[in-house]
């Protein structure tokens, strides 16, 4: 680590050798070049690295070297030093952050505390409706009390630039015998492929919904590996990598089939876990000064879940037709077991999201 950074983050009175611990991350993300655990003494940080490298990770992961792109490589550097991320409020926090450093081939380093609460993999139902509630109060505040801010390099549109990546453009695979293959067959005795189309045919709509929220400040990455419990009452969230203006329930919306898909909180939980993040998001924009109704929540969730992961189902279908042996990581069979009620879920939340919709309409 160079130098003078660790004399700015630790002091000249430091206290032992040095240790530097590499930590895992997401190698498809092309902008974090590297993620370390610093310890002095009984002090530690941690340190991402962030670099612009457009040829590295996956395809469906590439940075950009414009404000306006939707994964600009240095937008967490700009949110860390703008100090947008100190102010967050309602018990929702980043990480403090102790030094933004430039540094001379390009990257940039942040130097973030060392998180040491409960991460969200561990979590009760119950903590992720306190999660959520954190959430409701941090963005009613911008919804309620001040504008979000206008910043160049705050994201907008976020949504529709991750949809247009390739992974989110399968199509449903429409034949009745590619879903008659063992795997598939098993959890899709009668494949649910018009229902499947037509989720992926009303994006326009669902995000139609979205447009017409109250804006906010969003993470748009608000996932259970980057959130932890933040000490004192709060919730603390990391890899403010894509944050920018976004809809009132697209982070909320996010979280809960992020929770599954990725093997946090299992398929049971499903529904638990909604009615939990639901009912404490609305309780915190309430908390916030939002007068609006626990209908437009669900509303405002559902949409985001129909419109963002509407390529789940191709994508399972697609594997098992492939016969690959691994989805996300994980053996085929194992992955299914996680991903399929996820995919009736998504289901189920298109249909809501129409249902409110043609109400909210009249």
């Amino acid at each position: 680590m160079p130098a003078d950074e660790v004399k700015a983050v630790f002091g000249d009175g430091r206290v032992g050798p040095m240790s530097i611990e590499p930590l895992a991350h997401a190698a498809v993300a092309s902008a974090t070049a590297g993620l370390w655990r610093v310890r002095i003494g009984d002090r530690s940080v941690v340190v991402k690295l962030l670099a612009h490298a457009p040829d590295s990770g996956s395809p469906n992961w590439r940075s950009g070297e414009d404000e306006s792109h939707w994964y600009y490589w240095r937008r967490e550097a700009e949110a860390y030093r703008s100090g947008l991320l100190d102010g967050l409020g309602g018990g929702l926090r980043a990480p403090s952050c102790h030094l933004v450093a430039d540094r001379r081939d390009g990257a940039v380093a942040l130097w973030l505390e060392d998180l040491r609460g409960d991460p969200a993999s561990s979590w009760s139902v119950d903590r992720f409706h306190l999660a959520a509630r954190h959430l409701g109060r941090a963005q009613g505040e911008f919804i309620s009390r001040r504008p979000p801010p206008d910043e160049p390099w705050l994201s907008r549109r976020w949504l529709r630039s991750y949809l247009d990546q390739p992974l989110r453009r399968l199509t449903v695979p429409a034949d009745p015998a590619l879903w008659r293959r063992p795997l598939l067959a098993e959890w899709f005795p009668n494949p649910p492929i018009g229902a499947l189309q037509a989720m992926r045919a009303d994006r326009r709509r669902f995000l139609a919904v979205l447009d017409r929220m109250p804006t906010t400040l969003c993470h748009f990455d608000f996932h259970p590996a980057n959130l932890f419990d933040g000490g004192h009452g709060t919730t603390a969230a990391i890899d403010w990598s894509f944050v920018g203006i976004g809809a009132l329930g697209e982070d909320a919306g996010n979280l809960v089939p992020d929770a599954v898909l990725d093997f946090h909180v299992g398929p049971e939980e499903l529904g638990a876990l909604y009615d939990a993040v639901a009912d404490g998001y609305a309780a915190g924009l309430r908390d916030a000064g939002w007068s609006g109704s626990d209908a437009t929540v669900r509303l405002a969730m559902a949409a985001t879940m129909a419109a963002k992961f509407a390529w789940i189902g191709p994508a399972l279908a697609q594997a098992a037709i492939e016969g690959r042996r691994l989805l996300n990581g994980r053996p085929i069979a194992e992955a299914l077991w996680w991903w399929a009620p996820t995919v009736a879920f998504l289901l189920d939340r298109a249909r809501e999201a129409r249902a409110l919709d043609a109400q909210a309409q009249r």
